[in-house]
């Protein structure tokens, strides 16, 4: 163990400065043995006596500061560890994860969730203080710290019931088009959201346009009547979203045409065919946002099928509608085609828009698939993750009788929140991944990691252990000669992030 000697330097300049002097009439040998000898005795004097404590601080402070580690299970979630010591590598035990931080991938734009009516409802049947503790939670910067977010234009499948922005039939003008409604519900939550996170950037996408609008008359099923007329005032209608939301103060800087185009349900959905979405980009949507100089980034999706060469390669293709194309976003459905997406258009970003919803059991298997989850598409170049819901009441259950996971659960009758499994895995990376970091190379026989660079040179390595033993393992971060390897255990069915500060 090394200590920083530096308050030493005055003491020891007075201390031999008549040593020093004698120079003219002392050999140099002797001087200098002279000097070290009564420099390293002042050293270890210091160290064990008078200052000593002093020193010790330091080095703690020093080395505690210079790794972290969280690690979560189902019995202790969120525990910081005591931090273990970097040390040298060494030959006859090489490390089983190896982060190289020379060889980076895609950027990281963050993390987020999506506002829904029935999130809001749940937060605010509880007092005030713990619908507090819950915003601080999801947005707050010892939280998941989330900096992205998600809204529906119109009814979600976890708002109240059904509506649009303008249900007058036959409105093609758009005259009664308002987000009154949303006032009341979404708006006050992003605003919540807001006084903790004032920077949040929120992107939209519509369940479905207004059931006039549709070959159906309703809002379930059906597809967009392919008129050129009702084509021409549903891109409007995408575009007033924009310009109204940033009018009520909201930081909108994309927009999708449809979440999960090829969807059928009892909830708001619509289905859209590759070709009805490249053309409708290519000669409405696209144009519109341009014209009314809305400067929003317009993505495709959100995709939530396996073959990237149905939707994605039929619109991207096209060279009119990928020009007005910023990126393409994946819901958990689509996980086998990011990849094939990233090879064919590495000029787009990627998203993961949706993680998987499952049935309301909220359980630490659900966290530990969601890890497998989150890595998954970012080790395929998406360069952000959205969770679902973020807040539901102790039911889970939609308004069309759908029971789905929540990160954070309201118990009406308790009166509090609960943080569940999957809140912990998505803040083992969106705590500590800050924006602009890039991912970076994880090497090794270990197949539960990943690794991330920070704007400001931390490592930050997520890692996994889905075993049912607590089991042995040796990280290592390249490129940091005066310690380099962290020997550690990671308790069974575990989730842990490693923050290590620059060199």
């Amino acid at each position: 163990m090394q200590a920083d000697f530096s308050l030493l330097a005055s003491f020891e300049a007075m201390l031999f400065q008549p040593l020093k002097r004698r120079s003219r009439t002392m050999p140099m040998n002797s001087i200098a043995d002279n000097y070290s000898i009564h420099r390293s005795i002042l050293r270890v004097t210091y160290t064990v006596v008078g200052l000593s404590s002093l020193v010790l601080a330091t080095v703690s402070t020093t080395q505690a500061a210079s790794v972290t580690w969280v690690c979560s299970t189902e019995n202790k979630p969120w525990e910081i560890i005591p931090t273990p010591s970097l040390t040298v590598a060494s030959p006859d035990k090489p490390a089983l994860v190896r982060a190289v931080a020379a060889k980076t991938f895609q950027v990281i734009d963050g993390f987020g969730c999506c506002f829904n009516e029935t999130g809001w409802i749940a937060l605010n049947e509880v007092a005030e203080q713990e619908r507090r503790r819950a915003l601080n939670a999801l947005f707050g910067d010892d939280g998941c710290a989330f900096n992205l977010a998600r809204i529906p234009i119109g009814a979600s499948d976890f708002a109240t019931s059904a509506y649009s922005l303008d249900d007058t039939p036959g409105d093609l003008e758009l005259k009664d088009f308002s987000i009154a409604r949303d006032e009341k519900n979404l708006i006050p939550f992003i605003k919540a959201a807001m006084t903790i996170r004032p920077t949040l950037r929120c992107w939209g996408s519509p369940w479905s346009p207004p059931a006039w609008m549709k070959t159906n008359n309703h809002y379930s099923k059906g597809s967009l009547k392919w008129e050129p007329p009702i084509l021409r005032s549903y891109a409007e209608y995408l575009a007033r979203w924009v310009e109204a939301y940033r009018a009520a103060g909201v930081n909108v800087y994309a927009i999708c045409p449809q979440n999960e185009p090829n969807i059928l349900n009892v909830y708001p959905t619509c289905l859209w065919t590759g070709p009805q979405l490249r053309d409708f980009i290519a000669d409405y949507l696209g144009p519109t946002l341009k014209e009314r100089k809305t400067n929003v980034e317009l993505w495709l999706g959100t995709l939530n099928d396996g073959n990237a060469n149905d939707r994605a390669a039929t619109v991207l293709d096209n060279a009119k509608a990928n020009a007005f194309v910023s990126g393409v976003t994946f819901q958990y459905d689509a996980k086998g085609q990011i990849a094939d997406v990233s090879q064919m258009y590495p000029d787009k970003k990627l998203m993961q828009s949706e993680t998987e919803c499952n049935n309301g059991e909220n359980s630490w298997t659900d966290a530990m698939r969601l890890y497998g989850l989150m890595k998954h598409y970012l080790e395929r170049n998406a360069g952000s993750y959205f969770a679902w819901n973020m807040v539901l009441n102790e039911t889970g259950m939609s308004n069309w009788n759908w029971k789905q996971n929540a990160l954070i659960t309201v118990d009406r009758k308790a009166g509090a929140i609960r943080l569940n499994g999957e809140y912990y895995v998505m803040r083992h990376f969106s705590q500590f991944i800050k924006p602009g970091a890039k991912r970076i190379l994880s090497t090794g026989p270990w197949s539960d990691k990943i690794a991330f660079v920070n704007p400001d040179g931390s490592t930050v390595m997520v890692i996994g252990n889905s075993s049912k033993n607590a089991l042995p393992v040796i990280l290592s971060v390249a490129g940091r000669k005066e310690g380099d390897t962290l020997n550690v255990v990671l308790p069974a069915k575990s989730v842990n992030t490693f923050v290590i500060e620059p060199k």
